[in-house]
Protein backbone atom coordinates (compact mmCIF):
# COMPACT_ATOMS: atom_id res chain seq x y z
CA UNK A 1 0.00 0.00 0.00
CA UNK A 2 1.38 3.86 -1.26
CA UNK A 3 2.10 5.47 2.48
CA UNK A 4 0.21 7.81 0.92
CA UNK A 5 -2.96 6.38 1.73
CA UNK A 6 -4.60 7.43 5.11
CA UNK A 7 -4.83 5.02 7.65
CA UNK A 8 -7.40 1.95 7.83
CA UNK A 9 -8.05 2.60 3.98
CA UNK A 10 -7.96 -1.33 3.03
CA UNK A 11 -10.86 -2.86 2.47
CA UNK A 12 -13.37 -5.38 5.06
CA UNK A 13 -15.97 -7.24 4.15
CA UNK A 14 -18.50 -4.37 3.58
CA UNK A 15 -16.41 -3.10 0.90
CA UNK A 16 -13.88 -0.43 0.43
CA UNK A 17 -13.40 1.79 3.53
CA UNK A 18 -12.72 5.29 3.77
CA UNK A 19 -10.39 7.42 5.53
CA UNK A 20 -9.47 7.27 9.02
CA UNK A 21 -12.35 9.38 10.85
CA UNK A 22 -9.90 11.20 13.11
CA UNK A 23 -6.87 12.00 11.27
CA UNK A 24 -6.75 12.67 7.76
CA UNK A 25 -4.01 13.50 4.91
CA UNK A 26 -2.94 16.93 4.00
CA UNK A 27 -4.89 15.69 1.33
CA UNK A 28 -8.03 15.06 2.63
CA UNK A 29 -7.22 18.25 4.81
CA UNK A 30 -6.98 19.98 1.55
CA UNK A 31 -9.92 19.13 0.17
CA UNK A 32 -12.52 19.53 2.76
CA UNK A 33 -11.00 23.20 3.12
CA UNK A 34 -11.75 23.79 -0.21
CA UNK A 35 -15.20 22.45 0.26
CA UNK A 36 -15.26 24.36 3.19
CA UNK A 37 -15.02 27.91 1.41
CA UNK A 38 -17.71 26.83 -1.23
CA UNK A 39 -15.03 25.48 -4.02
CA UNK A 40 -17.64 22.55 -5.80
CA UNK A 41 -15.57 21.77 -8.63
CA UNK A 42 -11.73 21.57 -9.91
CA UNK A 43 -9.96 21.39 -12.92
CA UNK A 44 -6.81 18.88 -13.12
CA UNK A 45 -4.22 16.38 -14.89
CA UNK A 46 -3.77 13.62 -12.52
CA UNK A 47 -0.02 12.68 -11.13
CA UNK A 48 1.30 11.33 -8.20
CA UNK A 49 2.14 14.10 -6.33
CA UNK A 50 -1.46 15.41 -6.17
CA UNK A 51 -2.93 11.94 -5.51
CA UNK A 52 -3.52 12.70 -1.99
CA UNK A 53 -5.79 15.77 -2.84
CA UNK A 54 -7.52 13.65 -5.60
CA UNK A 55 -8.34 11.16 -3.05
CA UNK A 56 -9.82 13.86 -1.14
CA UNK A 57 -11.89 14.78 -3.06
CA UNK A 58 -13.86 11.85 -3.56
CA UNK A 59 -15.10 12.39 0.30
CA UNK A 60 -15.08 16.08 0.17
CA UNK A 61 -17.58 15.51 -2.46
CA UNK A 62 -16.07 17.78 -4.72
CA UNK A 63 -16.56 17.60 -8.72
CA UNK A 64 -13.28 16.32 -10.50
CA UNK A 65 -12.90 17.27 -14.24
CA UNK A 66 -9.52 16.10 -15.95
CA UNK A 67 -8.14 17.54 -18.66
CA UNK A 68 -5.58 16.14 -21.31
CA UNK A 69 -3.40 19.16 -20.85
CA UNK A 70 -2.23 21.16 -17.57
CA UNK A 71 -2.42 24.18 -19.56
CA UNK A 72 -6.08 23.54 -20.19
CA UNK A 73 -6.99 22.66 -16.72
CA UNK A 74 -6.00 26.11 -15.42
CA UNK A 75 -7.19 27.94 -18.26
CA UNK A 76 -10.86 25.91 -17.10
CA UNK A 77 -10.71 27.07 -14.30
CA UNK A 78 -10.21 30.69 -14.82
CA UNK A 79 -13.22 29.99 -16.88
CA UNK A 80 -14.98 28.90 -14.48
CA UNK A 81 -13.96 32.14 -12.61
CA UNK A 82 -15.38 34.42 -15.62
CA UNK A 83 -18.62 32.70 -15.54
CA UNK A 84 -19.63 32.28 -12.06
CA UNK A 85 -17.93 35.16 -10.45
CA UNK A 86 -16.20 32.96 -7.85
CA UNK A 87 -12.36 31.66 -7.45
CA UNK A 88 -11.52 28.97 -9.97
CA UNK A 89 -8.93 26.13 -9.13
CA UNK A 90 -6.97 24.19 -10.90
CA UNK A 91 -4.72 21.28 -9.24
CA UNK A 92 -1.25 19.76 -10.97
CA UNK A 93 1.51 17.86 -10.83
CA UNK A 94 4.92 18.95 -10.49
CA UNK A 95 7.86 19.87 -12.80
CA UNK A 96 6.14 19.56 -15.86
CA UNK A 97 3.06 19.53 -14.94
CA UNK A 98 3.62 23.06 -13.12
CA UNK A 99 5.20 24.45 -16.33
CA UNK A 100 2.08 23.50 -18.79
CA UNK A 101 -0.10 25.21 -16.32
CA UNK A 102 1.94 28.68 -15.89
CA UNK A 103 -0.05 30.09 -19.25
CA UNK A 104 -3.34 29.84 -16.12
CA UNK A 105 -1.59 32.04 -13.95
CA UNK A 106 0.21 34.57 -16.90
CA UNK A 107 -3.51 34.99 -18.69
CA UNK A 108 -5.28 35.59 -15.46
CA UNK A 109 -2.87 37.93 -13.87
CA UNK A 110 -3.81 40.33 -17.52
CA UNK A 111 -7.02 40.53 -16.68
CA UNK A 112 -7.39 40.14 -12.83
CA UNK A 113 -9.14 36.45 -13.07
CA UNK A 114 -9.21 35.09 -9.64
CA UNK A 115 -7.43 32.16 -10.30
CA UNK A 116 -5.68 29.47 -7.54
CA UNK A 117 -3.33 26.92 -9.17
CA UNK A 118 -2.37 24.18 -6.41
CA UNK A 119 0.72 22.41 -7.86
CA UNK A 120 2.54 19.34 -6.36
CA UNK A 121 6.11 19.38 -5.89
CA UNK A 122 9.10 17.00 -4.33
CA UNK A 123 9.32 16.07 -1.19
CA UNK A 124 10.62 18.18 1.44
CA UNK A 125 13.53 15.85 1.76
CA UNK A 126 14.22 15.74 -2.02
CA UNK A 127 14.01 18.98 -3.24
CA UNK A 128 17.28 19.89 -4.70
CA UNK A 129 18.85 16.59 -5.09
CA UNK A 130 17.58 15.37 -8.41
CA UNK A 131 14.23 13.97 -7.58
CA UNK A 132 12.49 13.48 -10.41
CA UNK A 133 9.99 16.14 -11.47
CA UNK A 134 12.09 18.58 -9.05
CA UNK A 135 11.50 22.19 -10.12
CA UNK A 136 11.85 25.45 -8.56
CA UNK A 137 8.08 26.31 -9.14
CA UNK A 138 7.84 29.08 -6.48
CA UNK A 139 10.25 31.43 -8.49
CA UNK A 140 8.61 30.66 -11.06
CA UNK A 141 5.32 31.34 -10.33
CA UNK A 142 6.22 34.40 -8.22
CA UNK A 143 7.06 36.26 -11.40
CA UNK A 144 3.68 35.91 -12.95
CA UNK A 145 1.03 35.00 -9.84
CA UNK A 146 -0.57 37.72 -7.26
CA UNK A 147 0.88 35.96 -4.48
CA UNK A 148 2.75 32.81 -3.99
CA UNK A 149 2.47 30.59 -1.11
CA UNK A 150 3.87 27.32 0.08
CA UNK A 151 2.99 24.60 2.74
CA UNK A 152 5.63 23.04 4.64
CA UNK A 153 4.07 21.24 6.76
CA UNK A 154 0.51 19.33 6.64
CA UNK A 155 -0.60 21.10 9.77
CA UNK A 156 -1.22 24.08 8.40
CA UNK A 157 -2.77 22.86 4.73
CA UNK A 158 -6.06 24.10 5.76
CA UNK A 159 -4.77 27.63 6.68
CA UNK A 160 -3.07 28.04 3.35
CA UNK A 161 -5.54 26.88 1.32
CA UNK A 162 -7.88 29.53 2.69
CA UNK A 163 -5.21 32.23 2.76
CA UNK A 164 -4.81 31.19 -1.11
CA UNK A 165 -8.31 31.53 -1.75
CA UNK A 166 -8.89 34.78 -0.17
CA UNK A 167 -6.02 36.46 -1.57
CA UNK A 168 -7.38 35.48 -5.06
CA UNK A 169 -10.59 37.75 -4.44
CA UNK A 170 -9.54 40.06 -1.86
CA UNK A 171 -8.78 44.07 -3.68
CA UNK A 172 -7.94 43.62 -7.48
CA UNK A 173 -8.29 39.68 -8.18
CA UNK A 174 -5.53 37.56 -9.50
CA UNK A 175 -4.08 34.26 -10.03
CA UNK A 176 -2.34 32.94 -6.95
CA UNK A 177 -0.01 30.27 -6.51
CA UNK A 178 -0.18 27.24 -3.77
CA UNK A 179 2.61 24.44 -3.88
CA UNK A 180 1.88 21.48 -1.87
CA UNK A 181 5.10 19.06 -1.68
CA UNK A 182 4.17 15.16 -1.92
CA UNK A 183 5.06 14.60 1.66
CA UNK A 184 2.97 17.08 2.54
CA UNK A 185 -0.03 16.12 1.31
CA UNK A 186 0.49 12.83 1.58
CA UNK A 187 1.18 13.06 5.95
CA UNK A 188 -1.38 12.44 8.61
CA UNK A 189 -2.91 15.46 10.85
CA UNK A 190 -5.70 15.52 13.22
CA UNK A 191 -9.32 16.16 11.86
CA UNK A 192 -11.67 19.22 12.36
CA UNK A 193 -9.24 22.07 11.84
CA UNK A 194 -11.19 25.35 12.57
CA UNK A 195 -11.35 27.69 9.56
CA UNK A 196 -8.55 29.88 9.21
CA UNK A 197 -7.60 33.93 8.86
CA UNK A 198 -9.94 35.23 7.01
CA UNK A 199 -13.30 37.12 6.69
CA UNK A 200 -15.32 35.40 4.55
CA UNK A 201 -16.18 38.11 1.96
CA UNK A 202 -13.23 40.44 1.54
CA UNK A 203 -13.55 43.83 2.97
CA UNK A 204 -13.65 46.47 0.25
CA UNK A 205 -12.66 50.14 -0.02
CA UNK A 206 -15.52 53.21 -0.54
CA UNK A 207 -14.07 55.55 -2.86
CA UNK A 208 -12.88 58.97 -0.97
CA UNK A 209 -15.93 61.26 -0.19
CA UNK A 210 -14.43 64.69 -1.96
CA UNK A 211 -13.69 62.61 -4.48
CA UNK A 212 -16.85 60.78 -5.38
CA UNK A 213 -18.54 64.36 -4.91
CA UNK A 214 -16.14 65.93 -7.92
CA UNK A 215 -16.91 62.81 -9.95
CA UNK A 216 -20.59 63.03 -9.59
CA UNK A 217 -20.14 66.87 -10.39
CA UNK A 218 -18.62 66.15 -13.41
CA UNK A 219 -20.83 63.63 -14.59
CA UNK A 220 -24.13 65.95 -13.91
CA UNK A 221 -22.44 68.80 -15.68
CA UNK A 222 -21.87 66.45 -18.77
CA UNK A 223 -24.00 66.98 -21.67
CA UNK A 224 -22.95 63.72 -23.32
CA UNK A 225 -21.69 61.41 -21.26
CA UNK A 226 -20.88 57.39 -21.05
CA UNK A 227 -20.10 54.52 -19.12
CA UNK A 228 -17.46 52.30 -19.82
CA UNK A 229 -17.35 49.03 -17.77
CA UNK A 230 -14.43 47.19 -17.39
CA UNK A 231 -13.66 43.58 -15.65
CA UNK A 232 -13.13 45.27 -12.19
CA UNK A 233 -17.18 45.95 -12.32
CA UNK A 234 -17.89 42.64 -13.07
CA UNK A 235 -15.59 41.08 -10.33
CA UNK A 236 -17.07 43.80 -7.68
CA UNK A 237 -20.33 42.42 -8.62
CA UNK A 238 -21.21 46.15 -9.40
CA UNK A 239 -24.15 45.29 -12.50
CA UNK A 240 -27.05 46.23 -10.29
CA UNK A 241 -25.38 49.15 -9.03
CA UNK A 242 -24.21 50.17 -12.50
CA UNK A 243 -27.78 50.17 -13.43
CA UNK A 244 -29.03 51.96 -10.98
CA UNK A 245 -26.80 54.98 -11.91
CA UNK A 246 -27.47 54.79 -15.46
CA UNK A 247 -31.00 54.61 -14.94
CA UNK A 248 -31.10 57.70 -12.73
CA UNK A 249 -29.06 59.36 -14.69
CA UNK A 250 -29.79 58.45 -18.35
CA UNK A 251 -26.06 57.37 -19.17
CA UNK A 252 -25.49 54.58 -21.49
CA UNK A 253 -22.79 52.02 -20.65
CA UNK A 254 -20.89 49.96 -22.99
CA UNK A 255 -18.71 47.42 -21.79
CA UNK A 256 -15.04 45.35 -22.43
CA UNK A 257 -13.54 42.55 -20.19
CA UNK A 258 -15.21 40.64 -18.50
CA UNK A 259 -17.81 42.97 -17.66
CA UNK A 260 -20.49 41.68 -20.98
CA UNK A 261 -23.53 41.45 -19.41
CA UNK A 262 -23.62 43.06 -16.39
CA UNK A 263 -26.16 45.09 -18.01
CA UNK A 264 -28.03 43.07 -19.99
CA UNK A 265 -28.00 43.76 -23.86
CA UNK A 266 -31.75 44.01 -24.17
CA UNK A 267 -31.89 46.68 -22.09
CA UNK A 268 -31.86 50.48 -23.44
CA UNK A 269 -29.15 52.28 -22.09
CA UNK A 270 -26.61 49.03 -22.89
CA UNK A 271 -24.44 50.20 -26.53
CA UNK A 272 -22.73 46.22 -26.13
CA UNK A 273 -19.34 45.63 -26.33
CA UNK A 274 -16.65 48.11 -27.35
CA UNK A 275 -16.66 46.76 -30.82
CA UNK A 276 -20.59 48.00 -30.71
CA UNK A 277 -20.35 51.39 -28.30
CA UNK A 278 -16.88 52.26 -29.54
CA UNK A 279 -18.51 55.23 -31.16
CA UNK A 280 -20.10 56.42 -28.10
CA UNK A 281 -17.17 56.72 -26.36
CA UNK A 282 -15.25 58.96 -28.90
CA UNK A 283 -18.48 61.28 -29.19
CA UNK A 284 -18.98 61.62 -25.31
CA UNK A 285 -17.54 64.54 -23.38
CA UNK A 286 -17.04 62.46 -20.01
CA UNK A 287 -16.51 59.07 -19.78
CA UNK A 288 -16.86 57.44 -16.66
CA UNK A 289 -14.46 54.18 -16.98
CA UNK A 290 -14.80 51.74 -14.04
CA UNK A 291 -12.30 49.27 -13.21
CA UNK A 292 -9.99 49.61 -16.31
CA UNK A 293 -6.80 50.14 -16.84
CA UNK A 294 -5.73 52.05 -20.25
CA UNK A 295 -4.52 49.07 -22.44
CA UNK A 296 -4.71 47.64 -25.39
CA UNK A 297 -8.66 46.68 -24.84
CA UNK A 298 -9.50 50.30 -25.04
CA UNK A 299 -6.91 51.58 -27.30
CA UNK A 300 -4.85 53.04 -24.26
CA UNK A 301 -7.19 55.83 -23.61
CA UNK A 302 -6.30 57.26 -27.04
CA UNK A 303 -7.98 57.29 -30.26
CA UNK A 304 -10.13 55.69 -32.23
CA UNK A 305 -11.85 55.14 -29.57
CA UNK A 306 -10.85 58.20 -27.06
CA UNK A 307 -10.90 62.16 -28.02
CA UNK A 308 -8.13 64.10 -26.17
CA UNK A 309 -10.37 66.79 -25.53
CA UNK A 310 -12.70 64.43 -23.24
CA UNK A 311 -13.24 64.59 -19.90
CA UNK A 312 -11.96 60.98 -18.92
CA UNK A 313 -12.67 60.20 -14.63
CA UNK A 314 -11.11 56.65 -13.75
CA UNK A 315 -12.55 54.11 -11.04
CA UNK A 316 -9.86 51.67 -9.87
CA UNK A 317 -9.75 49.63 -6.27
CA UNK A 318 -6.10 50.57 -6.51
CA UNK A 319 -4.24 53.58 -6.91
CA UNK A 320 -1.63 51.54 -9.00
CA UNK A 321 -4.10 51.09 -11.62
CA UNK A 322 -5.24 54.71 -12.02
CA UNK A 323 -3.46 56.68 -14.85
CA UNK A 324 -0.65 55.53 -17.33
CA UNK A 325 -1.25 55.39 -21.11
CA UNK A 326 -3.44 58.35 -19.76
CA UNK A 327 -3.54 60.14 -17.43
CA UNK A 328 -7.60 60.84 -16.44
CA UNK A 329 -8.86 64.16 -15.41
CA UNK A 330 -10.12 62.64 -12.17
CA UNK A 331 -9.86 59.37 -9.91
CA UNK A 332 -11.61 57.51 -7.46
CA UNK A 333 -9.78 54.96 -5.88
CA UNK A 334 -12.15 52.29 -4.63
CA UNK A 335 -14.67 49.48 -4.95
CA UNK A 336 -16.07 49.84 -8.39
CA UNK A 337 -19.66 48.58 -6.81
CA UNK A 338 -19.32 50.78 -3.28
CA UNK A 339 -18.31 53.88 -5.96
CA UNK A 340 -21.29 53.51 -8.02
CA UNK A 341 -23.98 53.26 -4.82
CA UNK A 342 -22.87 56.60 -3.90
CA UNK A 343 -22.53 58.10 -7.12
CA UNK A 344 -26.53 56.90 -7.17
CA UNK A 345 -27.32 57.67 -3.75
CA UNK A 346 -26.03 61.16 -4.81
CA UNK A 347 -27.62 61.95 -8.08
CA UNK A 348 -29.73 64.57 -8.83
CA UNK A 349 -31.63 65.92 -12.11
CA UNK A 350 -33.61 63.71 -14.49
CA UNK A 351 -32.71 61.27 -16.46
CA UNK A 352 -34.71 62.96 -19.49
CA UNK A 353 -32.40 65.65 -19.50
CA UNK A 354 -30.03 62.83 -21.48
CA UNK A 355 -33.00 61.66 -23.96
CA UNK A 356 -31.52 63.48 -27.66
CA UNK A 357 -27.70 62.11 -26.15
CA UNK A 358 -29.15 58.63 -25.91
CA UNK A 359 -30.71 58.49 -29.21
CA UNK A 360 -27.10 59.58 -30.81
CA UNK A 361 -25.51 56.74 -28.91
CA UNK A 362 -27.34 54.62 -29.70
CA UNK A 363 -27.86 55.65 -33.25
CA UNK A 364 -23.94 55.55 -33.48
CA UNK A 365 -24.01 51.89 -31.89
CA UNK A 366 -26.52 50.78 -34.37
CA UNK A 367 -24.41 52.24 -36.95
CA UNK A 368 -21.08 50.39 -36.12
CA UNK A 369 -23.65 47.23 -35.87
CA UNK A 370 -24.48 47.85 -39.51
CA UNK A 371 -20.93 48.07 -41.02
CA UNK A 372 -20.11 44.48 -39.79
CA UNK A 373 -23.52 43.33 -41.66
CA UNK A 374 -21.53 45.04 -44.41
CA UNK A 375 -19.07 43.53 -44.51
CA UNK A 376 -20.77 40.34 -44.79
CA UNK A 377 -23.21 41.72 -47.32
CA UNK A 378 -20.51 42.55 -49.32
CA UNK A 379 -19.05 39.26 -49.81
CA UNK A 380 -18.61 37.12 -52.75
CA UNK A 381 -16.32 34.13 -51.90
CA UNK A 382 -17.09 30.52 -52.88
CA UNK A 383 -16.64 29.91 -49.20
CA UNK A 384 -18.88 30.99 -46.45
CA UNK A 385 -17.85 34.14 -44.94
CA UNK A 386 -16.63 33.60 -41.32
CA UNK A 387 -19.33 36.43 -40.07
CA UNK A 388 -22.17 34.73 -42.12
CA UNK A 389 -21.32 31.81 -39.95
CA UNK A 390 -20.96 34.04 -36.91
CA UNK A 391 -23.99 35.54 -37.54
CA UNK A 392 -26.58 32.88 -38.37
CA UNK A 393 -24.95 30.94 -34.88
CA UNK A 394 -26.19 33.82 -32.82
CA UNK A 395 -29.49 33.91 -34.34
CA UNK A 396 -29.99 30.39 -34.25
CA UNK A 397 -28.82 30.63 -30.22
CA UNK A 398 -31.24 33.55 -30.13
CA UNK A 399 -34.28 31.47 -31.61
CA UNK A 400 -33.95 28.21 -29.95
CA UNK A 401 -31.96 28.84 -26.53
CA UNK A 402 -32.87 32.35 -25.80
CA UNK A 403 -31.35 34.53 -22.65
CA UNK A 404 -29.70 31.78 -20.98
CA UNK A 405 -27.01 30.68 -23.95
CA UNK A 406 -23.76 30.96 -22.89
CA UNK A 407 -21.18 32.39 -25.41
CA UNK A 408 -17.71 31.55 -26.24
CA UNK A 409 -15.40 33.41 -28.52
CA UNK A 410 -11.98 32.44 -29.40
CA UNK A 411 -9.01 33.10 -32.26
CA UNK A 412 -8.33 36.04 -34.65
CA UNK A 413 -11.05 37.18 -36.93
CA UNK A 414 -13.01 34.68 -35.12
CA UNK A 415 -13.00 36.18 -32.28
CA UNK A 416 -13.62 39.57 -34.08
CA UNK A 417 -17.01 37.95 -35.62
CA UNK A 418 -18.16 35.94 -32.67
CA UNK A 419 -18.26 39.68 -30.81
CA UNK A 420 -19.80 41.30 -33.67
CA UNK A 421 -22.66 39.27 -33.20
CA UNK A 422 -22.80 37.17 -29.81
CA UNK A 423 -25.28 38.78 -26.96
CA UNK A 424 -25.01 38.58 -23.12
CA UNK A 425 -28.47 38.59 -20.88
CA UNK A 426 -26.65 38.17 -17.90
CA UNK A 427 -22.83 38.63 -16.55
CA UNK A 428 -20.89 35.65 -17.07
CA UNK A 429 -21.96 34.58 -20.41
CA UNK A 430 -19.52 35.89 -23.07
CA UNK A 431 -16.34 34.24 -22.33
CA UNK A 432 -13.80 35.62 -24.73
CA UNK A 433 -9.82 36.11 -25.36
CA UNK A 434 -10.43 39.81 -25.18
CA UNK A 435 -7.53 40.46 -23.17
CA UNK A 436 -4.53 42.71 -23.50
CA UNK A 437 -2.54 39.46 -23.81
CA UNK A 438 -4.56 37.79 -26.52
CA UNK A 439 -4.53 34.65 -25.36
CA UNK A 440 -5.56 31.74 -28.04
CA UNK A 441 -6.71 28.35 -27.38
CA UNK A 442 -9.07 29.29 -24.27
CA UNK A 443 -12.02 28.26 -26.63
CA UNK A 444 -13.06 24.85 -25.65
CA UNK A 445 -11.79 25.30 -21.87
CA UNK A 446 -13.81 28.02 -21.18
CA UNK A 447 -16.72 26.54 -22.44
CA UNK A 448 -16.46 23.54 -21.02
CA UNK A 449 -16.46 25.65 -17.55
CA UNK A 450 -19.25 27.39 -18.44
CA UNK A 451 -21.19 24.36 -19.31
CA UNK A 452 -20.21 22.33 -16.23
CA UNK A 453 -21.41 25.82 -14.19
CA UNK A 454 -25.03 26.10 -16.03
CA UNK A 455 -25.26 22.03 -16.55
CA UNK A 456 -29.33 23.11 -17.57
CA UNK A 457 -28.34 26.12 -20.13
CA UNK A 458 -26.69 25.48 -23.63
CA UNK A 459 -23.27 26.98 -24.36
CA UNK A 460 -21.86 27.79 -27.49
CA UNK A 461 -18.35 27.93 -28.91
CA UNK A 462 -17.51 30.15 -32.18
CA UNK A 463 -13.27 29.39 -32.61
CA UNK A 464 -11.19 29.94 -35.34
CA UNK A 465 -9.50 26.40 -36.36
CA UNK A 466 -6.39 27.53 -35.61
CA UNK A 467 -6.93 28.24 -31.67
CA UNK A 468 -9.34 25.69 -31.51
CA UNK A 469 -6.23 23.40 -32.64
CA UNK A 470 -4.59 24.36 -29.75
CA UNK A 471 -6.89 23.14 -27.00
CA UNK A 472 -9.01 20.58 -29.51
CA UNK A 473 -8.45 17.67 -27.18
CA UNK A 474 -10.23 19.27 -24.53
CA UNK A 475 -13.21 18.06 -26.91
CA UNK A 476 -12.11 14.56 -24.94
CA UNK A 477 -12.88 16.15 -21.74
CA UNK A 478 -16.32 17.69 -22.84
CA UNK A 479 -17.96 14.08 -23.95
CA UNK A 480 -15.78 12.53 -21.16
CA UNK A 481 -17.76 14.57 -18.19
CA UNK A 482 -20.81 15.15 -20.24
CA UNK A 483 -20.78 18.58 -20.98
CA UNK A 484 -22.62 19.05 -24.29
CA UNK A 485 -21.15 22.26 -25.64
CA UNK A 486 -21.86 22.95 -29.38
CA UNK A 487 -18.40 23.76 -30.99
CA UNK A 488 -18.83 26.09 -34.22
CA UNK A 489 -14.88 25.70 -36.02
CA UNK A 490 -14.48 28.35 -38.85
CA UNK A 491 -12.62 26.59 -41.01
CA UNK A 492 -10.35 28.77 -43.09
CA UNK A 493 -7.54 26.25 -43.31
CA UNK A 494 -4.96 29.22 -41.83
CA UNK A 495 -4.13 31.55 -39.42
CA UNK A 496 -5.20 34.30 -41.80
CA UNK A 497 -4.62 37.72 -39.82
CA UNK A 498 -1.08 36.33 -39.67
CA UNK A 499 -0.91 35.69 -43.20
CA UNK A 500 -2.46 39.15 -44.17
CA UNK A 501 0.12 40.21 -41.92
CA UNK A 502 2.90 38.49 -44.59
CA UNK A 503 0.68 39.72 -47.07
CA UNK A 504 1.13 43.11 -46.11
CA UNK A 505 4.80 43.02 -44.72
CA UNK A 506 6.43 41.10 -47.56
CA UNK A 507 4.25 40.55 -50.70
CA UNK A 508 1.28 38.39 -51.58
CA UNK A 509 1.64 34.43 -51.31
CA UNK A 510 4.87 35.19 -49.26
CA UNK A 511 3.06 32.34 -46.26
CA UNK A 512 5.18 30.93 -44.04
CA UNK A 513 3.89 28.59 -41.42
CA UNK A 514 0.53 30.27 -41.38
CA UNK A 515 -0.88 27.84 -43.63
CA UNK A 516 -3.19 24.77 -42.09
CA UNK A 517 -4.79 21.71 -43.87
CA UNK A 518 -8.43 21.92 -44.76
CA UNK A 519 -9.33 19.34 -41.67
CA UNK A 520 -12.72 17.64 -41.25
CA UNK A 521 -12.67 18.63 -37.46
CA UNK A 522 -16.33 17.09 -37.49
CA UNK A 523 -14.63 13.75 -37.73
CA UNK A 524 -12.46 14.86 -35.21
CA UNK A 525 -15.31 14.72 -33.20
CA UNK A 526 -17.06 11.54 -34.11
CA UNK A 527 -13.68 10.16 -33.12
CA UNK A 528 -13.79 11.09 -29.48
CA UNK A 529 -17.30 9.88 -29.20
CA UNK A 530 -19.54 13.57 -29.57
CA UNK A 531 -21.23 14.53 -32.47
CA UNK A 532 -20.14 16.28 -35.84
CA UNK A 533 -21.44 18.20 -38.56
CA UNK A 534 -20.01 19.29 -42.00
CA UNK A 535 -21.24 22.73 -43.14
CA UNK A 536 -20.60 24.07 -47.14
CA UNK A 537 -23.19 26.21 -47.86
CA UNK A 538 -25.19 28.70 -45.65
CA UNK A 539 -28.48 26.76 -45.60
CA UNK A 540 -26.62 23.94 -43.75
CA UNK A 541 -25.96 25.71 -40.53
CA UNK A 542 -29.13 25.91 -39.40
CA UNK A 543 -30.01 22.31 -39.46
CA UNK A 544 -26.77 21.33 -38.53
CA UNK A 545 -26.87 22.85 -35.28
CA UNK A 546 -30.26 21.73 -34.49
CA UNK A 547 -28.86 18.05 -34.76
CA UNK A 548 -26.06 19.55 -32.41
CA UNK A 549 -28.89 20.03 -29.91
CA UNK A 550 -30.61 17.14 -29.97
CA UNK A 551 -27.56 14.66 -29.67
CA UNK A 552 -27.66 15.64 -26.09
CA UNK A 553 -23.72 15.49 -26.60
CA UNK A 554 -20.48 17.46 -27.12
CA UNK A 555 -20.78 18.67 -30.93
CA UNK A 556 -18.47 20.38 -33.65
CA UNK A 557 -19.49 21.92 -36.70
CA UNK A 558 -17.22 22.24 -39.14
CA UNK A 559 -17.90 25.46 -41.33
CA UNK A 560 -16.04 25.92 -44.28
CA UNK A 561 -14.99 29.87 -44.69
CA UNK A 562 -13.33 32.00 -46.73
CA UNK A 563 -9.85 32.15 -46.21
CA UNK A 564 -9.38 35.74 -48.28
CA UNK A 565 -11.48 37.00 -45.79
CA UNK A 566 -10.45 39.59 -43.11
CA UNK A 567 -12.89 41.74 -40.72
CA UNK A 568 -11.84 45.66 -41.10
CA UNK A 569 -11.20 45.14 -37.12
CA UNK A 570 -8.38 43.04 -37.78
CA UNK A 571 -6.79 44.79 -40.91
CA UNK A 572 -6.79 47.81 -38.69
CA UNK A 573 -5.13 46.53 -35.61
CA UNK A 574 -1.53 47.83 -36.64
CA UNK A 575 -3.15 51.26 -37.49
CA UNK A 576 -4.72 51.74 -33.63
CA UNK A 577 -1.02 51.96 -32.35
CA UNK A 578 -2.54 48.68 -29.71
CA UNK A 579 0.12 46.15 -30.77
Amino acid sequence: MPDFLPAGGGADEGGAQGPDVSYRTGGHMLAGALKDHGVDTIFTLCGGHILPLLDGCLDAGIRVIDHRHEGAAALAAEGWALATGEVGFAAVTAGPGFANAVIGLVDAGSWSVPLVLCAGHTGLAMTGRGAVQDADQMAIASVVAKRSLVCLETGRVEELAADALYQARAGRPGPVYLEMPQDVLAGKGPAGSPLHGHPAVPPTPAGAPEDVERALGLLQGADKPVILAGGGAFWSGAGESLLRLAEVAGIPVTTTSAARGIVPDSHELCLGTMVHGGGAVLGADVVLVLGSEFNANVSMGRQPLFDDGQTVIQVDIRPEGIGGNRRPDHAVVGDVKRVLDALADGWSGSARDREAWLGEATDLTAWVKSTWDDQVEAHRGSRIHPGAAARATVEWARSRLGPGVSFVADGGDALAWGLAYMYAEGPGRLLNTTTALGTLGVGVPFALAAQAARPDERTVLFVGDGAFGLSAMEFDTAVRHGLPVICVVSNNYGWRDVSFEQDAWFGAGRHVASELADSRYDLFAEAFGGHGEHVSEPDELEPALDRCLESGTASIVNVETDPTVLSDLLKNLGAMGIQ
